[in-house]
Formats: C-alpha cells, structure tokens, sequence
C-alpha cells in the first residue's frame, strides 16, 4: 500500500492522480448535493459555416467521435482519467523522470491508448443521455388545444393543452374569427417574432 501511495504522488504518474482526484472531489460534490450532474456538460452541434468547413469543424467532429458531448462530460473525464492512472501506475512507476523529455513520450502513449479505452467503454453509451426537453414547438404542432380567451383574432386569442402535467397555456392567432372561447382548435403554425400559434377550429375541417 505504501508503495502503491509513493507511486502516486511521484512523477510520473503526479499528473493522472491529480487528475483522478479532482474527478472524485467533483462525483462527492454531486452526491451531497453542492454541484449538479449536468453541471459541466455541454453540447457539440454544430454548422459547417458557408464558407467550407474551419479546424474548429473538424475539432468538433474529434471530439464527438471520442464521444465527448455524447455522453456526461464528467462521466467521460473520469473513465478517462482512472485508464490513464492505471496505464502509468503498471508501467511507469518505476521510471526515472529528469526533464519534460522524458515524461513526454509516456504521457502521449499513455494518452493514446486512454482515449481509445474511453472511447470503447463509452461507446454503448451513446444516446443513453440525451434528454430532449419537453413541449418543443415541432412535436406541439399539430396538437389540439382548448381556447380560453373569449375569442380569438389575428392579434390576440389564448387556448389551453392538456399534457401529463399542469396545462399549458399558449398564445394563438386565427384568421377565422369565429373562434370562441370553448373552441376546440388544432395548432398548424408557429411564429417565431410574436411566440404565436396558428390554429384552425377542428370541427370546421374538412
């Protein structure tokens, strides 16, 4: 034990155990409650821009083919610290550093061959995380709702749609002005500028 300690705390395995424990500190912070999960996860969408794709393209599409953005940033760093940790714990601890130099080319096989670890073991993992928010206007369109103002025009009118939870409350516009509160009405449009669905009365359908 004492000489798996020594190990870990000398170069040139330093680096990965610093590593590896800021990813504990970081998984004990969630679990008493001082950091959310999601806290450091981000997402890697991305354009190509009009004028032909940039190195930060092909960055982006790096990182998403390691799986990073893919699955939790956290979950990701800490499968990728704990093999870089073990690569230098079995095969570096007994390695004499003097310069940069000679940590370098440990540092990169070991880098190496932790990315492609990560990417294995997190390759099931795709798509398990991603959490589409609810109520987007592309799955609301089409919907039936309830109006709730007590009519409904091309500059005012409000209805009410019944989801799993509280209802929604949304804004929505009619040419046809005999629309009146009660109605039962289908969301066939939205505009972006006034936040406004278009409806058309159900029962007025052809």
């Amino acid at each position: 034990m004492t000489e798996l300690l020594h190990a870990a705390l000398n170069w040139p395995t330093l680096p990965a155990t610093v590593l590896v424990a800021i990813c504990v500190l970081y998984w004990l912070c969630v679990i008493i409650g001082v950091l959310d999960f999601d806290l450091l996860d981000f997402d890697l969408d991305f354009e190509v821009g009009g004028n032909g794709p940039s190195i930060l393209d092909f960055g982006f599409i790096g990182l998403k083919f390691l799986n990073l953005g893919e699955v939790p940033v956290m979950v990701w760093m800490s499968i990728f610290s704990l093999s870089m940790w073990m690569l230098s714990i079995n095969f570096d601890a007994g390695v004499e550093i003097q310069s940069t130099m000679d940590y370098l080319p440990l540092f990169l096989r070991n880098l190496g061959i932790s990315l492609v670890v990560t990417k294995l073991i997190t390759q099931p993992f795709k798509g398990y995380f991603q959490f589409t928010p609810p109520n987007q206007i592309e799955t609301l369109l089409g919907k039936s709702c309830r109006v709730t103002s007590s009519s409904v025009t091309e500059k005012f009118g409000q209805a009410e749609l019944e989801t799993e939870g509280a209802p929604l409350k949304l804004h929505i516009r009619a040419e046809d002005e005999t629309i009146q509160k009660g109605d039962l009405v289908r969301l066939t449009d939205y505009n972006q500028e006034t936040q406004a669905f278009y409806v058309v009365k159900i029962n007025q359908e052809s």
